[in-house]
């Protein structure tokens, strides 16, 4: 009996493998064959059939699950990697155009009518911009040569660096400086260029001259005018002062025609400027405004010349959406 138990609780393989179980069992006799299909048939009887089955299904979900999540998890992975793979391409692409690391990127900075602002360069220059105004230097900005693109007005105030020059260009004139303070003023639609030293030394080179390329350069107080309509420039002495003066919130107007007072309230204020009777332009007016709001302008103004001016404020544009600006009509009084 005690072989028997071993011989039915004992695996094939642990007792010298498959064959050599066959062949025993061949050579059992009938009754203990017929004996160990009993106990097997009471051990089967035992088993629980249903615990069994649950056990089985639970297995298999929980792989499922682990498929399901390893799935889920590759599909977000190539989501990821996709666009990563095409910046690498495309970086290692234009890197490679651009000529690597000597990459420039721009700054581009703009006033619109009304607004004045003062801006910090990354070398600690400061420049003020004027009103319907705007710069764009070169990021980085410190390198063999400071470059900076001005439209409009401008008063610069530039950081001193023997190793690094800085050249402002504006309507093909280039000045060239090292440290100092101007001021520039060139708007698209002005008839003249002008460029005012304060302090310092100014090479300037006037491409517009044609083959000879004028060349000059400006000492303190002197004033650079170059006329676009007539192709002349002329340099003379003045009172930089009175040109500069605007950065500090101070307008100057001087001996100003009728035309030039009315572009300078337009760009001051950011209104619109009507001249109601030509008699008007032959004015021209003297005075100074230093922090005053429109309407104090406007009652000095009358007050010192023959002038009449009515106010219109800006709406809402009902089809736009957007605010028309404030317009003043200046008529002569009758």
């Amino acid at each position: 009996m005690k072989n028997l138990k071993e011989n039915i609780t004992s695996s094939p393989i642990s007792t010298g493998g498959f064959d050599r179980y066959v062949e025993r069992k061949k050579n059992q006799p009938k009754e203990d064959q017929c004996f160990e299909a009993g106990v097997l048939i009471s051990e089967l009887e035992k088993i629980d059939a249903n615990h069994a089955y649950s056990l089985l299904q639970n297995r298999i979900n929980s792989q499922s699950k682990v498929r399901l999540i390893r799935s889920q998890f590759s599909k977000v992975a190539a989501i990821l990697f996709l666009p990563l793979l095409i910046y690498f391409v495309w970086d290692r692409l234009t890197d490679r155009k651009s000529g690597g690391p000597d990459q420039l990127s721009y700054q581009e900075i703009s006033n619109p009518s009304g607004i004045r602002s003062k801006v910090v360069l990354p070398d600690g220059s400061k420049i003020w911009l004027n009103a319907e105004s705007k710069i764009r230097y070169s990021i980085p900005f410190v390198r063999a040569t400071r470059e900076l693109e001005l439209v409009g007005e401008a008063f610069l105030d530039i950081a001193k660096n023997p190793d690094s020059p800085l050249e402002v260009k504006f309507n093909r004139v280039t000045l060239s400086v090292l440290g100092t303070q101007f001021n520039v003023k060139a708007f698209p639609d002005d008839q003249q260029l002008e460029v005012v030293l304060k302090e310092g030394r100014i090479e300037l080179e006037n491409d517009n001259k044609g083959p000879e390329n004028e060349r000059i350069l400006l000492q303190p107080d002197q004033q650079w005018v170059y006329d676009k309509t007539n192709n002349t420039a002329s340099l003379k002495e003045v009172d930089a002062e009175k040109y500069i003066a605007w950065h500090r919130n101070r307008l100057i107007l001087d001996k100003a025609p009728m035309a030039e007072v009315a572009k300078q309230l337009e760009r001051w204020y950011g209104i619109q400027v009507e001249i109601r009777d030509e008699v008007l332009n032959k004015y021209k007016f003297t005075t100074v405004f230093e922090n005053e709001p429109l309407h104090r302008v406007i009652e000095l103004l009358e007050m010192s010349s023959p002038i009449r001016i009515r106010y219109i404020p800006g709406e809402i544009n009902k089809e736009t959406g957007e605010n028309e600006k404030s317009v003043i009509q200046i008529s002569a009084k009758s």
